[in-house]
């Protein structure tokens, strides 16, 4: 029987790959393409995830606004976060976004008027601690290809994942909102259908067409699949008792993206670096448990 901790793992490594798959795939087709052939093949997966092991969903009471509101910001989060990767360096943008568990707090002590334990604030001040030394690091370890202006171009990558990273506080506020209506699985389903006819949509509006060459479709395929696996998992070790385990395990998926960048990519890290990458997956840790 697996344990909560190996679903979180589990989640945490496919999670983690997938994102650092988003790197290559949006360099070589562009994010846009890359991340409408990740939610093609992801979606298909959890299709049949639903169809087989949950059942559709029923309509009475749809929170159409919440899986709006989810759809869409899982749409600009994976655009920013593939854009990001791809602009590098990747041990910057991972875990700045990573970090979004300190906005979902944040928004719900302030506007439910929630009492932070002495705990959340200390991880709260780590994390934000972490994400400040990455940033202020980012130019000594800078991998963005351009001739001039490195600086100014990590600067911007730097802005690009607090862009991804505040999209991912608002789907997974707006999913949470939704799964209280809808249960956990079917949210993620038919966010992920929203966030796929958003896309196209987008494409649409930029008066372009999806272009995805036939060689690039298998990596694709294992990316979405990869990226659906993580959340299957979560969301398998979620039911029952040490859901608290699986969800903090699950939060170092950031983790997963830097080593495999340093593996990899040989992507230098300076000792600050790895400091403020420990201090955030420390403090999501806490945050998510």
């Amino acid at each position: 029987m697996m344990t909560p901790g190996l679903f979180g793992g589990i989640s945490a490594l496919c999670l983690g790959t997938a994102d650092f798959m988003g790197r290559f795939s949006s360099r070589a087709i562009d994010h846009y393409n890359a991340l409408l052939g990740m939610l093609v093949a992801g979606s298909a997966a959890l299709t049949l995830w639903v169809i087989l092991f949950a059942g559709l969903p029923s309509l009475q009471g749809l929170s159409v606004w919440w899986i709006l509101t989810n759809g869409i910001a899982t749409t600009i989060m994976t655009l920013l976060l593939y854009l990001g990767l791809a602009r590098g360096p990747v041990s910057v943008v991972a875990p700045i976004v990573t970090a979004h568990p300190v906005l979902v707090i944040l928004y719900y002590t302030l506007w439910h008027g929630n009492q932070l334990a002495p705990l959340q604030i200390f991880a709260i001040a780590g994390t934000v601690a972490g994400a400040t030394i990455v940033a202020r690091y980012a130019n000594a370890e800078a991998t963005v290809e351009t001739d001039n202006g490195a600086s100014n171009d990590v600067r911007m990558t730097i802005l690009i994942a607090l862009g991804s990273s505040v999209a991912y506080a608002v789907l997974i506020v707006a999913g949470q909102a939704a799964s209280d209506v809808h249960g956990q699985t079917h949210t993620l389903w038919m966010g992920r259908l929203v966030s796929l006819a958003f896309l196209l949509l987008l494409f649409g509006l930029r008066q372009r067409r999806p272009v995805i060459p036939m060689r690039w479709w298998p990596f694709l395929c294992i990316q979405g699949l990869l990226d659906a696996g993580g959340y299957i998992a979560l969301l398998t070790g979620s039911f029952g008792p040490g859901k608290e385990v699986v969800t903090v395990v699950a939060a170092t998926f950031g983790a997963v993206t830097v080593l495999l960048a340093r593996v990899v990519l040989k992507e230098p890290i300076s000792l600050p670096q790895w400091l403020g990458i420990i201090l955030i997956v420390g403090g999501v840790a806490v945050l998510s448990s």
